[in-house]
């Protein structure tokens, strides 16, 4: 058993050895702020017990004396497995104390680690303490002193809680007073309890309720998830104003893999406003069983959705990261070469299967930085993490590499390279096998002919290739016309390129899809870009990607499905093919879990990749895990863009549509003139519930952009349905079916925006539409796509 000693030595010292009553004093192991605990031997019943004697300069304080006895009162009226058992309540020698079960074991706080516990651990202990505490207050008994220091896990596996020295009787027969009574209870306006742990109420000194406890647990909750309590700061003054004001992060930000549902019930245990919290410990103890029983049902079923996709294998064990090579040029403009060279290097070795390799975007994001190399790794997950420098001087080049294995810090290989530009594929090459043979990975002849290929053998074009790349990374309008202008200089020097031309068909395909440009010829001019890329190679895996990419918003889902998936086979490391496939798996309402893992694993520094995991719990009910994703987003982007309106939709399907607003109005601002602007100023009215002002950013621009893409126009249809207005919320439903939205577990149950149209009596037939297009594709899916599931019957 094991507790903070800080009570005065000599005290604990003198009575160390004494017999008070039968009770004989063998060792102090803790104290408080009510007194001082021992372990003593019943000498008439020969059983260790524990005894909490209240000091002797306290017992001659009477207020003090009676909120001692009213402890004993308490503890006395309680009979849980959860709280620890009070024997008697004894005075000898003018010495007062009580008797209690001696707890073998060590307290909360001694247990919680770094990251915070298991959530089956977490579920377990908060269980305990939410039955403990409902049988407290259903006794009239408020703690307010919960806090991991007053629990104590058992040798045996139990939980206990300790310590009712601060509690408060509260009923009809002992109300809680506003004034300091002669029975010594508590003033108003007098703060007792741990600060880090109190509620508003608590720390206001207002009139209190069992409602404070639930407060403090859900800080004992949000502590035992993330190993870190919600509320900080550096004086009390400051901790007290964070306990008033700050609303903390969810859990969910902190780890990913925490449930939705258990971020909620931690939200609302923590409401500053004790009439918004959980009502009741026992409605958070039901809630915590039903989490268990989630997590029970998902561990014996394939997922929450009925289609999946087939196919999958583990990821390999060795992992790693090529961080962005410095640009040692005398020429700052040369930066472009150095980003492409590492490109390059990760597609090279993104093509070996035995490597994960993360991805250029997430690579990029770490440019500038100057994170160790262990601390580099532990973020990305990888085992090892390549480096280098690029110094170009007209045509002399000159590259450093290094591979450095992340658990010892240690260099496993390094190598200069000098040469021309127009050596840059051949040192290319050589750093990938170099970086392989360290590894001691031996490449198949399928790996050979991949690390060997250069799909652009001119320098110059290649150098103009790579200037595209980069201000294609730039979603801003003018970047991309630069990337167009760039490729058409390429395809000048070169010829037809399959590589070029699929290059060409996605710049254009962007327009559509970032609502640059929303006409629906470009949908066309990009198909035929990949056309003709195929004609010169049917194995090109960009090409087929373009052509998956406008099959999807063309609403072709099984084409697309099909496209996207072979492109993911042939560039298996290629995190937008594999964000894209989830994109299309989550709209038309098949299983992309193993996907969503994959780009997690390869891409986790991108905004994009947290806006697929926010909408894969979305899609599927989950929104507190959503929101979660959703403020990723936020966290990553650097610009503000669409994506921070895709963020607020699904921040706002939490339930949290004050934290949206404000998201959408910060979008309107940053993008005015545009149509993001109206995109976003559309939903945050319709969130207010303002349906005029609402309506009136309905431009014709905005309703030509987002009619030909599928989230956007559900989103839409989200909004109208906010504002009542049915026709237009049904209409934009039926555009984004024809899209590709056809996840009919979502429109027809999930989504939360919808709930006002639901009761109109022409959604069940536009429902029995669209779930007829989600069962055809079940049934059409080509190979390798196929369902394995059984459908799940809604309405």
């Amino acid at each position: 058993m094991e507790f903070a000693v800080n009570c005065p030595a000599p005290w604990r010292l003198r009575l160390i050895g004494r017999t008070l009553s039968h009770y004989r004093i063998t060792a102090a192991i803790g104290a408080g702020g009510m007194g001082t605990v021992y372990r003593a031997t019943d000498t008439k019943l020969g059983r260790d017990v524990a005894l909490k004697v209240l000091p002797e300069d306290m017992a001659r304080d009477p207020e003090r004396l009676a909120r001692f006895q009213r402890e004993a009162r308490a503890v006395a009226a309680l009979n849980h497995p959860s709280i620890i058992t009070l024997h008697s309540v004894e005075e000898a020698g003018g010495v007062h104390f009580l008797t209690m079960e001696l707890v073998e074991g060590r307290s909360l706080d001694r247990l919680i680690p770094e990251g915070g516990l298991s959530v089956e651990r977490i579920r377990e202990i908060a269980l305990a303490l939410a039955e403990a505490l409902a049988a407290a207050h259903e006794k009239g008994i408020v703690h307010r002193d919960l806090k991991p220091a007053n629990v104590m896990l058992t040798d045996d596996g139990r939980v206990k809680v300790l310590d009712f020295g601060l509690a408060k009787e509260t009923g009809a027969a002992n109300s809680i007073e506003a004034t300091l009574t002669s029975a010594g209870r508590t003033a108003a306006g007098m703060v007792m309890g741990t600060p880090a742990y109190m509620s508003p109420e608590q720390v206001a000194g207002r009139e209190i309720d069992h409602r404070t406890d639930i407060f403090s647990l859900g800080i004992v909750l949000y502590e035992m998830a993330t190993g870190q309590r919600p509320f900080q700061g550096r004086s009390s003054a400051e901790l007290t104003s964070a306990i008033l004001r700050d609303t903390p992060p969810a859990v969910t930000d902190a780890r990913v893999d925490l449930p939705g549902d258990l971020a909620r019930i931690i939200r609302r245990c923590l409401e500053k406003d004790p009439r918004h919290r959980v009502q009741t410990a026992r409605d958070v103890g039901n809630e915590l069983r039903e989490l268990g029983r989630q997590a029970s049902q998902k561990a014996s079923t394939l997922g929450s959705r009925p289609l999946t996709v087939a196919g999958k294998t583990s990821r390999p064990e060795v992992a790693v990261v090529v961080l962005p090579f410095v640009n040692r040029s005398p020429d700052p403009g040369n930066e472009y070469f150095s980003d492409g060279l590492t490109e390059e290097i990760i597609t090279d070795l993104s093509r070996i299967d035995a490597l994960k390799v993360i991805s250029r975007n997430s690579s990029m994001a770490l440019k500038g930085t100057s994170g160790d190399t262990r601390s580099i790794a532990k973020q990305l997950g990888v085992t090892h993490v390549v480096s280098g420098s690029v110094r170009r001087a007209g045509d002399a080049l000159r590259v450093t590499a290094e591979l450095i294995e992340a658990s010892s810090d240690a260099p496993l290989w390094s190598e200069k390279y000098s040469g021309t530009v127009a050596d840059v594929f051949g040192i290319q090459e050589e750093i990938a096998r170099k970086i392989v043979e360290a590894l001691k990975i031996k490449l198949t002849d399928s790996g050979e002919q991949q690390v060997a290929s250069r799909p652009i053998e001119n320098v110059v074009a290649y150098d103009c290739y790579l200037r595209a790349r980069q201000e294609i990374y730039n979603w801003v309008p003018a970047a991309q016309e630069r990337a167009n202008h760039l490729v058409d200089e390429a395809l000048g020097i070169v010829g037809e390129n399959s590589l070029l031309l699929a290059t060409k068909g996605q710049i254009i395909w962007n327009k559509v899809n970032t609502m640059m440009d929303p006409d629906e010829r470009h949908l066309d001019e990009a198909a035929e870009y990949a056309r003709r890329a195929l004609t010169l190679d049917p194995e090109d895996f960009l090409a087929i990607f373009v052509r998956g990419l406008v099959a999807g918003v063309r609403g072709e889902t099984a084409s697309a499905l099909r496209d996207i998936y072979r492109a993911h086979q042939l560039r298996p490391g290629d995190p937008n093919v594999t964000a894209e496939m989830c994109r299309f798996c989550e709209a038309s309402g098949v299983e992309d879990g193993e996907y969503v893992k994959e780009v997690v694993a390869i891409d986790p520094l991108t905004p994009v990749t947290w806006i697929i995991v926010a909408f894969n719990h979305l899609m599927n009910g989950r929104f507190e895990e959503g929101s979660s994703g959703a403020r990723r987003v936020i966290k990553l982007a650097h610009e503000v863009s669409h994506l921070h309106i895709l963020a607020a939709s699904a921040i706002a399907s939490a339930g949290q549509r004050g934290e949206a607003v404000e998201i959408l109005e910060m979008v309107g601002k940053k993008l005015a003139g545009t149509i993001d602007e109206s995109w976003a100023l559309f939903l945050k009215y319709a969130l207010e519930g303002d349906a005029e002002r609402s309506s009136a950013q309905m431009t014709p621009l905005l309703e030509q952009g987002a009619s030909k893409l599928e989230h956007c126009a559900r989103i839409i249809a989200d909004g109208y349905s906010l504002i009542g207005r049915n026709d237009d919320a049904l209409r934009w439903i039926r555009i984004a079916m024809n899209r590709g939205f056809t996840n009919h577990p979502f429109l027809a149950a999930h989504d939360p925006l919808l709930t006002n149209v639901r009761t109109d009596p022409r959604f069940p037939e536009l429902m029995r539409e669209v779930k007829a297009r989600w069962e055809a594709l079940a049934r059409n899916l080509p190979p390798p796509l196929r369902a394995v599931a059984p459908l799940r019957e809604l309405p």
